[in-house]
C-alpha cells in the first residue's frame, strides 16, 4: 500500500512539474529546484512563476518605451536589452531584479519598484528577495544533491503513469454511471 501511494504520488508530483513547465517555459529541473527553493523561503511556486511571466512583460514594456517600466528597470540598475536590442534571458533578469530590489532599504520604495515589475503579488516576494539569487542557486544545487530533482525520463514516466490513472479513473467514473442508469 505505502508503494502503490509512493508511485501515485510521484505521478501527482510529476504531472505538476509537466504541466507547470509547460505553462510557464521554465525547464522541469530549473522548476524542481525552484519548487524545492520556495518551500524553504516560504514563497509559493505559482507565485514566483506568476511574478516571472509579469517580468517578461515589463521587459516587453520597457522594449516599447514605456515610460514607468523603464524607470523602474533605471532605478533598479538592470538592463533588459542585449546591445543588439534584443530581450535578454527573462530568467537571468529576473534574478538581477530580485537581488536589486533586495538592495533597497526603504520597503515602500522597494514595493513599489517590484508591484511595477512583478506583477500586483510583488510583496509575497519578500521573502525570495531577502533570500536573493544566489541563496536560491545554493537551494536548487541542495535539491539536485538531496535527488528532488527527477530526469526528464523519469518525469515522463510518472507523466505517462499519471495519465493512465486518470484514464482509469474516469473508466470507472463512466462504468458507475452507466450502472446507475440501467439501475434507474
Amino acid at each position: 500500500t505505502a508503494l502503490v501511494a509512493a508511485t501515485k504520488s510521484g505521478a501527482e508530483y510529476a504531472d505538476n512539474v509537466l504541466t507547470t513547465a509547460t505553462q510557464t517555459g521554465i525547464a522541469t529541473d530549473t522548476l524542481q529546484e525552484y519548487m524545492y527553493a520556495a518551500e524553504l523561503v516560504d514563497v509559493s511556486v505559482e507565485t514566483l512563476s506568476k511574478s516571472m511571466a509579469k517580468q517578461i512583460k515589463s521587459m516587453k514594456a520597457v522594449q516599447d518605451g514605456t515610460k514607468l517600466s523603464v524607470e523602474a528597470y533605471q532605478a533598479l540598475g538592470v538592463e533588459t536589452a542585449n546591445a543588439d536590442g534584443s530581450l535578454r534571458n527573462s530568467q537571468d533578469v529576473y534574478w538581477e531584479v530580485i537581488d536589486a530590489l533586495g538592495k533597497i532599504e526603504n520597503e515602500t520604495q522597494r514595493d513599489a519598484l517590484a508591484m511595477q515589475i512583478l506583477g500586483k503579488s510583488a510583496q509575497e516576494l519578500n521573502p525570495l528577495i531577502e533570500a536573493g539569487a544566489e541563496r536560491m542557486k545554493e537551494l536548487g544545487a541542495q535539491a539536485q544533491e538531496a535527488g528532488y530533482v527527477l530526469s526528464g525520463n523519469t518525469l515522463e514516466a510518472f507523466g505517462a503513469f499519471d495519465d493512465r490513472m486518470q484514464e482509469l479513473k474516469t473508466g470507472a467514473e463512466a462504468a458507475k454511471n452507466a450502472l446507475g442508469t440501467v439501475l434507474l
